[in-house]
């Protein structure tokens, strides 16, 4: 199989010839495994040991002071990039005159997406494209948290517009996007906490599910949901959106083997690996063991794709990133 193929068969639940490997990377680590200028993202991933590489330009951002302190700025999104998110500039609904967004309709909105599929079409890589489509996140992180646990109570009605108002972004985009040729879509939506979830699970039913669903159903190819922290109250009511994917079970909150065997029937698991310890500090064997363990915790029957319990931080051993990639080619072949 080649990469591509690969993904794709692990995001049908089936067995590969190998467990896939696929992550976020942070700029910093791709410049000290490619040196300075211009990255070659294929290079990068045969370099890394990763199976697809993805387009996130389209990333709706939220609307926040930006970490300089200045009285307005866009966090996370649009760029390929993302910020420290500052405290967000919606507070009323006379603040939704600075969600300013780009016109989605515009055919040459979709151009970088259509250069970065031209380039890497023939690389045998699987191509994807991270969004945020369901329109949770932006609304939480443009509102000072304080306003918006005020507004859950007493203005219910800004939240609603706020979601309305990127979700409606998202659909058009959405539609454009999968004409383009990618093989499948990562929805980022951060909505937990290593405790639980930002809003209580009957909140999340009534204000926000009903909303994510309408983006949701929008998805015709394959593709993931992305939140940290433990979503395990709330699952059931995710798996209600129809995803293909689940990243990136974040430990010690979430238990991948637990996961396998509540919900490995109904989606691919993917990720895991402990960005607390084992990658900024642990040892190379230390690396090592954890991804054996992991694709034995979840690699049965199909359906797993490894990577870090968020994204390939800074912060991590560059020799703990490698150890990582090599141990899933070397643990990962099936039969397990």
């Amino acid at each position: 199989m080649n990469s591509r193929e690969r993904v794709m068969t692990a995001l049908a639940l089936k067995e590969p010839d190998r467990v896939p490997f696929m992550d976020f990377v942070d700029t910093a680590i791709k410049h000290q495994l490619m040196g300075p200028g211009e990255i070659d993202e294929a290079e990068l991933a045969r370099k890394i040991g990763m199976d697809a590489i993805y387009f996130v330009d389209y990333a709706l951002p939220t609307f926040c002071k930006t970490p300089s302190g200045q009285s307005e700025g866009l966090a996370g999104g649009l760029s390929g990039e993302t910020e420290f998110i500052g405290e967000g500039l919606i507070r009323t609904e006379a603040d939704l005159s600075k969600i300013a967004l780009p016109d989605p309709r515009q055919d040459s909105f979709y151009d970088p997406a259509k250069r970065f599929l031209e380039r890497y079409h023939d690389s045998g890589l699987a191509l994807y494209a991270g969004l945020r489509p369901i329109g949770m996140f932006n609304t939480i992180y443009s509102m000072p948290m304080m306003d918006f646990a005020v507004a859950l109570r007493d203005n219910r009605t800004l939240i609603d517009t706020m979601m309305d108002m990127f979700i409606e972004w998202n659909l058009t985009v959405i539609e454009k996007i999968q004409q383009l040729g990618f093989d499948f879509i990562v929805g980022y939506n951060d909505m937990a906490w290593k405790e639980g979830p930002l809003v209580s699970p009957q909140v999340f039913r009534e204000i926000f599910l009903p909303k994510m669903k309408t983006a949701a159903d929008a998805i015709k190819l394959p593709w993931a949901f992305h939140s940290d922290g433990d979503l395990s109250i709330v699952m059931e009511d995710l798996l209600s959106l129809g995803m293909n994917a689940m990243n990136p079970f974040e430990p010690p909150c979430m238990n991948l083997k637990e996961a396998k065997e509540k919900w490995g029937d109904r989606i691919c698991l993917w990720g895991n690996i402990d960005l607390v310890n084992t990658l900024p500090y642990g040892t190379v064997e230390e690396v090592e063991a954890e991804v054996k363990q992991r694709i034995r915790d979840a690699g049965k029957g199909g359906g797993y794709i490894c990577a870090t319990a968020n994204s390939i931080t800074h912060f991590c051993k560059l020799e703990n990133v490698l150890a990582m990639t090599a141990a899933v080619r070397k643990h990962g072949v099936y039969p397990l």
